[in-house]
């Protein structure tokens, strides 16, 4: 839940006691929780795994190596929903990092790392050939290097507020001179995992981000595709 205090509170966003507080265009809004069909998906079992292995190693943590982590506090800001720059705790700026890290496959560190520069992630164009089970994404990627690519499940022409709704689908790798990402199949089969067959005409919102070696990650950057 995060809340925007002001004379009494301005703005909220998140779960809290079985509601949901969200904005847009229209104003405010709060809503009942819709409990999950199914909370044993592998998906979110792969969340819990990674929150349980990390909250274990914090504990691990030798002293001088948790200082490291209160001592980076300041180094790592970021932007919240409502436009706002905010840093996180140690132990939380530890999970952040950290689970983006294991994501893309890389250890988890026990030293605070140093920020890094994220890679060019911009999303030119989608297409989606389902005679191929393809997708091809097109854009500006630093070449030879990882994004994860994340869409939604068919949505309407008009959506467009979507953020809450991507899902991770795949790990695109881009060609050395960073026009495109490779993978295309395993993208393709990664949307059909996650979402189930599409059909011709079904529209989605489908982009990518960067992960960095010091598990920072850029904005998520999305187009909306149709299937074809």
């Amino acid at each position: 839940m995060l809340i925007k205090w002001g004379s009494i509170v301005v703005k909220g966003s998140g779960k809290l006691g079985g509601h949901v507080f969200s904005g847009g265009p229209g104003g405010a809004s709060v809503h009942t929780l819709a409990k999950a069909r199914n909370p044993q998906t592998k998906y979110q079992m792969a969340i819990r795994a990674r929150f349980n292995l990390l909250t274990q190693g914090w504990r691990d943590l030798t002293e001088s190596q948790r200082e490291s982590w209160y001592g980076a506090e300041s180094e790592f800001s970021r932007t919240n929903r409502f436009g706002d720059t905010v840093f996180l705790s140690g132990k939380n700026l530890y999970n952040a990092l950290n689970a983006q890290r294991l994501i893309i496959g890389l250890p988890i560190l026990v030293f605070a790392p140093l920020p890094t520069l994220l890679n060019e992630n911009i999303v030119t164009a989608v297409n989606i050939e389902i005679s191929t089970s393809k997708i091809f994404i097109s854009g500006f990627f630093t070449g030879n290097a990882n994004y994860m690519v994340v869409a939604t499940s068919s949505v309407s022409r008009g959506a467009r507020s979507v953020n809450d709704k991507l899902r991770i689908i795949a790990i695109g790798v881009s060609y050395g001179n960073g026009g495109a990402l490779r993978n295309r199949v395993e993208i393709y089969d990664g949307y059909v995992a996650r979402f189930g067959e599409p059909k011709i005409g079904d529209k989605i919102s489908i982009g990518t981000y960067a992960i960095n070696s010091s598990g920072q990650r850029s904005t998520v950057y999305t187009v909306q595709a149709e299937f074809r």
